[in-house]
């Protein structure tokens, strides 16, 4: 279930894995390219990371095995960044409106009243989303800041 950010107090990577173990990646067609293709799969014009049985492909115990390659959609999550949605979801950047949830599938988010690092993620994931930022260290684990 996705819910407002402005529901969520704060969210910190503990690397759990469970988003890997769980969530279907879904890929630019840049990243569809530059991934290996056995480990990618088309649907509808989209594309997306195979999973093998239910596990990433890339996953390495909890980690990512492609850290410095790893897919915008799994650099965002929890995140979920629109450009329509609900008021609560509203966030401004640069005078632009996008709408952002949070899936509270991650067992690390903390309900409750935006904190200021909170807002400071949400701020890093609207910026990874319109290429202005390169660097996720606010919405990765630590063991790779």
């Amino acid at each position: 279930m996705k819910v407002p950010w402005r529901f969520v107090s704060n969210w910190i990577c503990t690397a759990c894995g469970k988003c890997c173990l769980e969530y279907t990646p879904k890929l630019t067609f840049y990243e569809y390219l530059t991934l290996p293709k056995r480990y990618t799969i088309e649907r509808r014009g989209k594309f997306y990371i195979k999973k093998i049985g239910k596990y990433c492909p890339f996953q390495i115990r909890n980690l990512c095995g492609i850290q410095k390659r790893k897919p915008l959609s799994c650099k965002l999550f929890p995140f979920s960044i629109h450009r329509k949605g609900e008021d609560l979801a509203y966030f401004e950047y640069r005078s632009e409106e996008f709408y952002i949830y949070v899936d509270l599938f991650c067992p690390n988010i903390k309900l409750g009243r935006p904190s200021r690092e909170f807002t400071k993620k949400v701020k890093d994931a609207v910026r990874l989303v319109m290429g202005e930022k390169k660097d996720f260290s606010l919405l990765t684990s630590k063991l790779f800041s």
